[in-house]
């Protein structure tokens, strides 16, 4: 996380770090926990279910057995001069993990993206929230609240599948309110020079991601599924109490701050920031083109990233043939390469600013990166078939480049008004939300008459190109201009 502008001098004259660092690093662990919990159901549902009826084995591994296989070979019994050949296929034993469900591809599409049905029905006010009542108390609260309903989906599926979806619902409302109460946060502490190194820490969520599916997937191994719920809800408690000493809505209200980096913050920001209570100006906003091409820009990325955060694991275990901590462990891969890579994104994105570039060129060229290249290895996933080490590459790549997000669509709210950029990311997540819950469905379409790489052919390449043409539009005609209605007023005149 290293580098926040002027971060070293502080270091050196305060002989401390300063505390906007620290606030950083609570953005970066507050993404963090909000992904173990989004995303540990992938991983944790392959062991939750009965075999898929039709296959016996993933498709990738059949075809290795068909390749090693003799040709004509049966087995053979002798009695009495009489020849019987008897042909048989044993399913394999399914490991105990736990109780296991006879859940359909719907049900289970239907249950990963129950999250999302929450999700985006609370991010819409969730940027209002925040700025009303600040973003402390919303981003304690609702992890608090998060995990004890996570713990809450053993028991859940026990009772039947549609309480286990009310219980992911409720964690997808909790986390719709955490993003945009977290653009309303950077706002408030982040100096221009160094707003990129702020968004960049919105990549703990690859973090949570790629250390949830192998540590659930061990879990699972060692002590069962029900456990992977409960590990990860104790690392939520974890954070609340670290959060609840550290965090605060703004310098202004912090304990430990020192006058100099206050008066720093507040002078770098130069009154484009305001405090005041403010109605955001719905009518301007929902009548500017610039937020609208954001939105597609942000749609399309949703996408392409939703496709892998629910559906690599089940690819890799299911279709490709690795065993569960493998999966997990290889699905983890290209989120860490997301992770590492926003965060150096982030530092060349504010070095070229420090170098003159205009925030136009950053912003779109960046595009380049966080959705075109992305798009087009997805494409390519289905074609490499049983080859898992391209698929892995291909994944890692695509997630790697994605990481430029943080330069585009997850900065962009800052760049059209950072007064509202809470409002602004709480609407283009209830939008893009809505993929959490489209792209499950969608794939489960196309699967439920065969997990076979023809089924899933039409998945990766829809994720493709749905990131290659919100690319090209915001190229086209996105803007980075501050616009008018960014100044605060009233809420009478608002």
């Amino acid at each position: 996380m290293g580098g926040f502008g002027c971060v070293g001098k502080l270091i050196r004259r305060e002989k401390k770090v300063p505390i906007r660092v620290w606030i950083g690093l609570m953005v970066f662990l507050t993404t963090y926990v909000n992904y173990t919990m989004r995303s540990n159901m992938s991983i944790a549902i392959v062991s939750m279910v009965t075999a898929q009826k039709g296959r016996v084995f993933p498709e990738c591994k059949e075809r290795e057995m068909e390749a090693t296989r003799l040709p004509g070979l049966t087995t053979t019994m002798q009695s009495n001069d009489t020849n019987i050949t008897i042909t048989t296929t044993e399913r394999p034993e399914l490991p105990n993990y736990g109780p296991r469900y006879d859940w359909d591809q719907y049900t289970q599409s239907a249950i990963l993206g129950s999250y999302f049905y929450g999700y985006i029905f609370s991010s819409l006010p969730g940027g209002i929230i925040a700025e009303r009542y600040g973003p402390f108390a919303v981003l304690f609260w609702t992890h608090l609240i998060s995990a004890v309903f996570n713990s809450a989906c053993e028991f859940a599926a026990w009772v039947h599948y549609s309480l286990l979806m009310f219980c992911r619902i409720v964690l997808g409302l909790m986390a719709g309110l955490c993003y945009p109460a977290l653009q309303c946060l950077i706002a408030r502490w982040a100096p221009p020079s160094e707003k990129g190194k702020f968004v960049s820490c919105l990549m703990g969520n690859t973090l949570g991601t790629c250390i949830t599916w192998p540590l659930v997937g061990a879990v699972t191994q060692a002590v069962g599924w029900g456990w992977g719920f409960h590990v990860i809800s104790a690392q939520v408690l974890v954070y609340c109490v670290i959060f609840y000493f550290v965090a605060a809505n703004s310098p202004e209200d912090h304990k430990w701050i020192t006058e100099e980096e206050k008066n720093y913050i507040k002078e770098s920001q130069g009154g484009n920031v305001s405090k005041k209570r403010a109605t955001p100006p719905y009518k301007k906003m929902f009548t500017s083109m610039p937020f609208w091409i954001l939105n597609i820009l942000h749609f399309g990325n949703l996408w392409g990233l939703y496709l892998q955060i629910t559906n690599a694991p089940k690819y890799i275990a299911e279709v490709v043939g690795f065993n569960l901590r493998d999966s997990g462990g290889l699905a983890a891969m290209p989120h860490l390469t997301r992770m590492f890579m926003g965060l150096a994104y982030g530092n060349i994105g504010d070095f070229c600013k420090k170098k003159g570039l205009p925030t136009k060129f950053i912003r779109k060229f960046f595009v380049i990166f966080s959705h075109i290249i992305p798009g087009i290895l997805l494409i390519g996933i289905p074609f490499v078939e049983c080859q898992p080490t391209i698929v892995v590459a291909l994944l890692i790549t695509s997630m790697g480049v994605n990481g430029a997000a943080v330069l585009t669509n997850l900065q962009n709210p800052q760049d059209l008004a950072p007064n509202f950029a809470g409002s602004i990311f709480g609407i283009i997540s209830f939008i893009g939300g809505t993929t959490g819950f489209i792209v499950p469905a969608i794939t489960g379409a196309f699967i439920n008459h065969g997990n076979t790489i023809a089924n899933w052919t039409w998945a990766w390449v829809i994720g493709g190109c749905m990131y290659i043409s919100s690319g090209l539009i915001f190229i086209l005609f996105g803007s980075t201009k501050q616009q008018e209605w960014n100044k605060k007023k009233e809420d009478d005149d608002a």
